[in-house]
């Protein structure tokens, strides 16, 4: 069936990496201000609030051309992110249009959630003074308060995009050699191509509904890397306990029996992880959820390759060899 059908499951597989380049071509990433550089604002808000109505806050401070490129909550702590205009050449032109925005933003967040109360000085003991047997009740803090407001360079973001692509084609070459060393040279090209597969459809998926790229992302993307191998490794090791003992099964059968034999483990191991990421994402802090997504979708696509792809893939090749000779 899998070996039989590969003509459709190597299609669909091309069809989305294609689309998935095409889209990283000409719509690109919506980079976060980790990359992009910007300014990181830390606010610590001392009263009831949501993520939502503070980002409309900060996009009406922004403007209607631009939107915070994250909004954070951590505790009463939230973090907004936004970029430079494209238009700003020089560090001077930057720092004034950080400190309107910045001062536009803390403007709308006191409106709604009132200024931080002042602390009045200490009075003179009296005989009311409280003493340490009726300890004085510290007022609660309200308000909104500016923690701090921190630089982020444009080049520290390439610098750390280019040790991403380089780890990623590194864990790639390690995958391949080990692969190779363990099975063949067959398995480890075609291990490495699933893992190709899966990183370009996640990369593209973000691509083209423009979600926000930061640094959990590229975490994610590695972690990616890591757990689409396993799958993959899991048939690969039956095809070649299945090919010692083959007597006159071809290649495509080989590997039908292989994947249909493991199948069910692929399932249940797939189906556990996505219960427990899912479960990350649907309670987790707005950071947290930005790290399971695409773990999430790299599960799901990982899953296709190592059923659809690896196995099929791998037979083809092998028997395209058996008829050249």
């Amino acid at each position: 069936m899998y070996v039989k059908n590969k003509g459709i499951f190597l299609t669909i597989a091309l069809v989305l990496v294609l689309a998935s380049i095409a889209s990283l071509v000409f719509r690109g990433f919506n980079l976060d201000t980790d990359f992009a550089g910007g300014m990181a604002v830390t606010y610590e808000i001392n009263s009831e609030f949501s993520v939502s109505d503070v980002e409309a806050i900060a996009n009406e401070a922004l403007g209607a051309d631009r939107s915070p490129s994250s909004v954070q909550r951590s505790g009463n702590e939230v973090i907004i992110k936004f970029g430079f205009d494209n238009d700003l050449d020089n560090d001077e032109a930057r720092s004034d249009f950080a400190m309107t925005k910045i001062a536009a933003i803390t403007e709308g967040l006191i409106a709604k959630y009132g200024a931080p109360v002042e602390e009045t000085p200490a009075e003179e003991a009296t005989e009311e003074t409280p003493t340490e047997e009726t300890p004085a009740e510290e007022a609660p803090k309200t308000g909104v308060v500016l923690k701090s407001q921190d630089i982020v360079s444009p080049s520290t973001g390439r610098e750390l995009a280019r040790s991403a692509v380089l780890m990623s084609i590194l864990a790639c070459i390690a995958i391949l050699l080990y692969v190779t060393f363990r099975f063949e040279f067959t398995s480890g090209v075609v291990a490495v191509l699933a893992l190709v597969h899966d990183v370009v459809i996640l990369l593209g998926i973000y691509s083209l509904l423009q979600w926000s790229v930061d640094t959990n992302f590229i975490a994610a993307v590695l972690t990616v890397l890591g757990y689409s191998i396993n799958n993959t490794i899991v048939i690969m090791d039956r095809i070649r306990e299945n090919t010692r003992h083959a007597r006159k099964e071809t290649y495509g059968q080989i590997a039908n029996k292989s994947i249909a034999q493991t199948l069910n483990r692929s399932i249940n191991t797939t189906i556990t992880t996505l219960l427990t990421i899912g479960m990350v994402y649907i309670l987790g802090v707005p950071s947290i959820q930005a790290f399971s997504l695409p773990i999430i979708i790299g599960i799901l696509v990982g899953f296709y390759s190592s059923v659809f792809v690896a196995g099929p893939l791998w037979a083809t090749w092998r028997d395209s060899g058996v008829k050249k000779k």
